[in-house]
């Protein structure tokens, strides 16, 4: 299954550290989200979930319309690029 524009947020807090990610795409096995902050990852950085990982963290729903939401990276920048993360 999968999410054409998902608008919401994942976050993860361990081992004393937060990490939130903006989904961007959700599948059975894989859910390709973007760093909104994690420690040592930059922020927009796109990285792949294995979906079960993704399932067991807190799912925020996101508010307003994109063109509200802050941007992922300053205007010429590419985006970084992507990793794989599994727990």
């Amino acid at each position: 299954m999968l999410v054409e524009a998902p608008t919401y947020l994942l976050r993860q807090e361990l081992l004393g550290s937060e990490a939130i990610y903006e989904v961007v795409e959700e599948g059975d096995e894989i859910v390709t989200a973007k760093v909104v902050s994690a420690p040592g990852l930059p922020r927009g950085m796109r990285v792949d979930l294995l979906a079960r990982a993704a399932r067991q963290m807190e799912r925020r729903e996101l508010t307003g319309p994109p063109s509200e939401r802050q941007p992922d990276a300053p205007a010429g920048e590419a985006p970084p690029p992507r990793r794989f993360a599994a727990r």
